[in-house]
């Protein structure tokens, strides 16, 4: 259950950021914000991938 419910918060946050965040920012000609979002996204994942491989039994 816990790898579903990592999966689908990493797939809300993305929807937040590449369907809201980075086009508004793209409209209104703020190139700074939507490529700090992509940066925050990319670290957000790299955490998330740590904890993870933490979390998960060794065998």
């Amino acid at each position: 259950m816990i790898p579903f419910t990592r999966i689908m918060t990493i797939v809300m946050f993305a929807a937040l950021c590449f369907v809201l965040i980075v086009p508004l920012a793209l409209q209104r000609h703020q190139l700074v914000i939507a490529v700090g979002i992509c940066v925050l996204f990319v670290c957000y994942l790299a955490a998330n991938l740590v904890l993870w491989r933490r979390m998960k039994p060794r065998s």
